[in-house]
């Protein structure tokens, strides 16, 4: 038997079960079972919890603890809506029995147990160095360039006034659990949307808010033999032949010899 030596301390911060360790224990893989992050749980007084809606094995991880799952997520008494979840592989899960899952549901309907709004402006002031290029180098419109025109006039030097009134459309990252309220973008005015550039109907096509997509088909990880390089795991087959497309076949190219057409014999 080979002998396997653990080297490190164990988590001071998870105290719960993997959920691939939860999910297989169950008879349709936790399908609409509720389950909870100890660390949140731990951390926030609102509810936190997860419905499971479908879990799939990854069958390239050999020790049988990372899974791919999805599901509803209340995270401080909001609902985000259907997810992929994040951090399968930790152990930090924990299944609720019917009854504290009947509980939580009931106390998650309450408006009051949510987390409060706050509303962030997305609109900065432009650098001075960038306006002033673009707008020596002709890259403003000229509904943009008349809306910064049409604003107050200060007592400032020619070149402070030449770079001065241009913003800046900040969209935020779709991240609720990085602060301790809940931050809400907040519209610009139609005074700011003029001078907004790039426009403000280009800036934002996708909405104020940036969303990463967690739905694909591979992921990166590090290793300890090679530092400071990240490894692509690839999980399904149809994004391998995205990226090493199947060469055509030789009956798809035209042939090298000329084709001679035969004409048809008088009689």
């Amino acid at each position: 038997m080979p002998r396997v030596q653990y080297v490190g301390r164990p988590s001071l911060s998870f105290y719960g079960k993997y959920l691939s360790e939860i999910a297989k224990n169950l008879k349709t893989r936790g399908v609409g079972r509720v389950v909870v992050k100890e660390t949140e749980t731990a951390k926030h007084m609102e509810p936190c919890y997860y419905v499971l809606s479908r879990i799939e094995p990854l069958m390239s991880d050999t020790s049988n603890v990372r899974c791919r799952a999805w599901g509803q997520r209340i995270f401080r008494g909001r609902d985000l809506g259907a997810v992929r979840l994040e951090g399968t592989h930790e152990p930090d899960w924990r299944l609720l029995s019917t009854t504290e899952a009947n509980a939580l549901l009931a106390l998650a309907a309450d408006s009051k147990q949510s987390a409060q709004d706050e509303h962030i402006s997305c609109v900065a002031p432009m650098p001075p160095l960038l306006a002033l290029h673009l707008r020596r180098n002709g890259r403003f419109p000229e509904s943009t360039l008349k809306a910064v025109e049409g604003l107050p006039k200060c007592d400032t030097p020619e070149t402070v006034r030449e770079a001065s009134g241009f913003l800046l459309l900040t969209r935020m990252w779709e991240d609720p659990t990085s602060f301790k309220v809940v931050q809400v973008p907040l519209t610009p005015n139609s005074n700011e949307q003029s001078r907004i550039h790039p426009p403000y109907t280009v800036a934002s096509s996708d909405d104020l808010v940036r969303k990463r997509n967690l739905d694909r088909d591979f992921y990166y990880i590090r290793r300890s033999d090679t530092p400071g390089l990240y490894w692509k795991v690839i999980t399904t087959r149809s994004s391998i032949q995205t990226e090493h497309p199947i060469a055509p076949s030789d009956q798809n190219f035209p042939s090298s010899t000329p084709t001679h057409k035969t004409k048809p014999s008088e009689s």
